[in-house]
């Protein structure tokens, strides 16, 4: 968990090239933040947020980027493995744990990402626990702004149970009033080899790059209301 006011650092040389980091629009001081010490992002996730082996660990992932570029107070939490029905890798921890174990009552925007780890279980447990997952964090942070994430693919074809989970955490990101992203109809990652580790699963640095322009993007659409949710 990251929770020091993150530093400015030069970011031209990870994000050159990116094709996605080209869109990044500074807003949060358009915004009339109450602090005017910057903005609090609340993330919890999987692997896609932790990052790991493959890239995207501390200043290098996504969440800590667009934290930067925000000037923003990061409480990153997640897990390897984790999601809103599956447990993850080390602990057994789900979405819910996350936030249950972790509440963030100063946050100004909470993003919930994920999981392609939910891909296996029956898509009505994986919408019964979002709507938990996102009532808790309406019960801990009830002024934050809720954006929801759906699970993510690397640069393949993603699997057909994928969908039914996506459909799954949309429903659920809908009765909440969420803003809801989707990856997989956007396809964040798909045909973009050069972005995905040597496992062929995990986001690189460059894939985290590339990530924090479409996440920061979504999140000036929450926080401006250019898209309903």
């Amino acid at each position: 968990m990251l929770r020091p006011r993150l530093r400015r650092r030069a970011r031209v040389a990870l994000l050159a090239g990116v094709t996605a980091a080209a869109v990044l629009v500074p807003f949060a001081t358009d915004l009339g933040w109450a602090d005017p010490s910057g903005p609090v992002l609340v993330v919890y996730g999987d692997s896609y947020s932790a990052g790991g082996r493959q890239g995207g660990k501390g200043d290098h992932g996504w969440p800590a980027l667009v934290a930067d570029r925000l000037d923003a107070d990061l409480r990153l939490h997640a897990a390897g493995g984790a999601g809103y029905a599956n447990g993850s890798r080390a602990a057994g921890e789900t979405f819910l744990d996350q936030v249950l174990g972790n509440p963030e009552p100063d946050a100004d925007v909470v993003i919930v990402f994920g999981s392609r780890n939910d891909r296996f279980l029956p898509a009505t447990e994986v919408k019964d626990q979002a709507v938990a997952v996102y009532d808790a964090v309406r019960a801990a942070a009830p002024a934050a702004h809720l954006v929801v994430i759906g699970p993510a693919w690397d640069d393949d074809v993603p699997p057909d149970e994928l969908f039914l989970t996506r459909d799954a955490v949309a429903s659920a990101a809908a009765a909440a009033g969420a803003l809801f992203v989707d990856p997989l109809a956007d396809e964040w990652l798909r045909g973009h080899p050069e972005l995905i580790g040597a496992d062929g699963v995990h986001p690189d640095d460059r894939g985290h790059a590339h990530l924090a322009g479409l996440v920061e993007r979504s999140l000036h659409d929450a926080l401006t209301g250019s898209r309903a949710g």
